[in-house]
Protein backbone atom coordinates (compact mmCIF):
# COMPACT_ATOMS: atom_id res chain seq x y z
CA UNK A 1 0.00 0.00 0.00
CA UNK A 2 0.79 3.49 -0.59
CA UNK A 3 0.79 3.90 3.04
CA UNK A 4 3.64 0.88 3.89
CA UNK A 5 5.58 2.26 0.90
CA UNK A 6 5.66 5.95 1.76
CA UNK A 7 5.97 5.94 5.30
CA UNK A 8 6.91 2.68 6.85
CA UNK A 9 9.59 0.80 4.92
CA UNK A 10 11.95 4.08 4.16
CA UNK A 11 12.26 4.46 7.82
CA UNK A 12 12.45 1.38 8.88
CA UNK A 13 15.37 2.51 11.13
CA UNK A 14 14.30 5.54 12.37
CA UNK A 15 11.84 4.75 14.96
CA UNK A 16 11.35 8.76 15.59
CA UNK A 17 9.49 9.25 12.26
CA UNK A 18 7.10 5.60 12.65
CA UNK A 19 6.03 6.93 16.49
CA UNK A 20 3.46 9.36 15.23
CA UNK A 21 0.91 8.66 11.71
CA UNK A 22 2.14 11.31 9.06
CA UNK A 23 0.29 14.40 9.09
CA UNK A 24 -2.03 13.45 5.85
CA UNK A 25 -3.31 10.65 8.17
CA UNK A 26 -3.70 12.52 11.23
CA UNK A 27 -6.99 11.02 11.49
CA UNK A 28 -5.10 7.60 12.47
CA UNK A 29 -5.32 6.90 16.45
CA UNK A 30 -1.59 6.13 17.83
CA UNK A 31 -2.45 2.86 18.94
CA UNK A 32 -3.82 2.28 15.66
CA UNK A 33 -1.03 3.42 13.84
CA UNK A 34 1.59 1.33 16.30
CA UNK A 35 0.02 -1.98 15.46
CA UNK A 36 -0.26 -1.17 11.57
CA UNK A 37 3.75 -0.33 11.92
CA UNK A 38 4.50 -3.20 14.09
CA UNK A 39 2.67 -5.26 11.57
CA UNK A 40 4.58 -3.75 8.60
CA UNK A 41 8.00 -4.23 10.59
CA UNK A 42 7.50 -8.06 11.29
CA UNK A 43 9.68 -10.85 9.46
CA UNK A 44 6.29 -12.17 8.22
CA UNK A 45 5.28 -9.41 6.58
CA UNK A 46 8.79 -8.51 4.92
CA UNK A 47 8.79 -12.32 4.03
CA UNK A 48 5.52 -11.78 1.96
CA UNK A 49 6.84 -8.63 1.11
CA UNK A 50 9.74 -9.70 -0.34
CA UNK A 51 8.26 -12.89 -1.97
CA UNK A 52 5.59 -10.49 -4.03
CA UNK A 53 8.20 -7.93 -4.93
CA UNK A 54 10.20 -10.95 -6.68
CA UNK A 55 6.79 -12.00 -8.42
CA UNK A 56 6.06 -8.36 -9.18
CA UNK A 57 9.62 -7.87 -10.94
CA UNK A 58 9.42 -10.85 -13.61
CA UNK A 59 6.18 -8.85 -15.03
CA UNK A 60 6.19 -7.79 -18.41
CA UNK A 61 3.25 -6.18 -19.51
CA UNK A 62 1.28 -3.88 -16.71
CA UNK A 63 -2.77 -4.19 -16.67
CA UNK A 64 -4.09 -1.40 -16.81
CA UNK A 65 -8.04 -2.17 -15.67
CA UNK A 66 -7.72 0.41 -12.26
CA UNK A 67 -10.59 -0.37 -9.99
CA UNK A 68 -12.95 -2.06 -12.53
CA UNK A 69 -11.00 -5.23 -12.85
CA UNK A 70 -11.30 -7.91 -15.65
CA UNK A 71 -14.99 -8.33 -14.55
CA UNK A 72 -15.73 -4.79 -15.13
CA UNK A 73 -13.39 -4.67 -18.67
CA UNK A 74 -15.62 -7.96 -19.35
CA UNK A 75 -18.77 -6.17 -18.48
CA UNK A 76 -17.86 -2.90 -20.30
CA UNK A 77 -17.05 -4.93 -23.82
CA UNK A 78 -20.43 -6.83 -23.50
CA UNK A 79 -22.31 -3.58 -23.71
CA UNK A 80 -19.86 -2.18 -26.71
CA UNK A 81 -19.58 -5.74 -28.73
CA UNK A 82 -23.10 -7.29 -28.29
CA UNK A 83 -23.04 -10.79 -29.56
CA UNK A 84 -19.69 -11.70 -29.66
CA UNK A 85 -18.10 -13.71 -27.26
CA UNK A 86 -15.42 -12.48 -25.02
CA UNK A 87 -12.20 -15.08 -24.82
CA UNK A 88 -9.27 -14.82 -22.15
CA UNK A 89 -7.18 -13.42 -24.77
CA UNK A 90 -8.86 -10.41 -25.96
CA UNK A 91 -9.25 -9.77 -21.96
CA UNK A 92 -5.89 -9.84 -21.56
CA UNK A 93 -4.84 -7.67 -24.36
CA UNK A 94 -7.44 -5.02 -23.76
CA UNK A 95 -6.83 -5.04 -20.08
CA UNK A 96 -2.83 -4.13 -21.21
CA UNK A 97 -3.88 -1.23 -24.25
CA UNK A 98 -2.95 2.31 -22.96
CA UNK A 99 -5.42 4.74 -23.85
CA UNK A 100 -4.57 4.72 -28.15
CA UNK A 101 -5.21 0.95 -28.00
CA UNK A 102 -1.13 0.26 -28.35
CA UNK A 103 0.28 -2.61 -25.67
CA UNK A 104 4.04 -0.72 -25.10
CA UNK A 105 6.97 -2.95 -25.06
CA UNK A 106 7.95 -5.06 -22.05
CA UNK A 107 10.83 -4.05 -20.08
Amino acid sequence: STLTRHYILPYTNDKEKLSQPPETYKFIEKAQWDAFVASRLSKDFESVHSQHAQIRAKLEYNHRLSRKGYAGLEDQLEETMPGVEIDRSTLWKRARQDKHGNIPDPK
